[in-house]
């Protein structure tokens, strides 16, 4: 079994015992196989761009806390430099190996779950990353199809929130705010 494999499985199980303070009839709705990419849309041709296809999730349908974890180690860029460089220097992930989000989707008790359609939603909690907590609220659309949920959000994170230093080398390189963008389908956790 690789590290990153048992990380990813410890990490949903963190998500299930998290979530499961709230009675146990909820449905709690999850994957560990969420999409996350993010770009830097620099000054210079080569933007810094990165994807991460393990992203973990979980949602309670009846409170709407939702719960993201992403290793950090687990974004892959088209050049081994570029992610050499963000793990080591901008991220340094062997301290901080992992970004969180926990907060509620703000308006979920609106939504009728147990029918199809997509509807515009607010997401406010905390984004933790390099272990520096910053509230936001942001945009998603979360749609109902045969019984999952697919969330998808594009938003902005300014790097001096999380105190991600840019050296003035390669300032013009890496934009101050990236682009983040996500997806994630969940699907219903069954009731033991």
């Amino acid at each position: 079994m690789t590290d990153s494999f048992k990380t990813c499985t410890l990490l949903l199980l963190s998500l299930i015992l998290y979530l499961a303070g709230s009675e146990s009839t909820a449905q709690k709705y999850m994957t560990r196989n969420g999409y996350v990419h993010f770009k830097s849309n620099a000054k210079v041709d080569d933007d810094v761009e990165a994807v991460n296809r393990s992203m973990a999730c979980a949602l309670d349908l009846q409170t709407g806390e939702i719960v993201f974890t992403v290793l950090i180690k687990n974004f892959t860029f088209r050049k081994a430099l570029m992610q050499e460089h963000f793990n080591e220097n901008y991220m340094e992930s062997d301290r901080f190996p992992r970004a969180t989000y926990r907060g509620i989707i703000a308006d979920h008790s609106r939504i009728d779950f147990s029918k199809n359609g997509k509807h515009k939603v607010k997401l406010a909690g905390t984004l933790t990353i390099r272990d520096i907590p910053k509230s936001r609220e942001d945009d998603a659309e979360l749609e109902i199809r045969d019984g999952v949920i697919i969330i998808t959000s594009s938003f902005g994170v300014a790097c001096a929130d999380h105190d991600i230093k840019i050296p003035k080398l390669v300032e013009d390189k890496v934009a101050k705010v990236i682009d983040v963008d996500f997806q994630v389908e969940l699907k219903e956790v069954p009731n033991k």
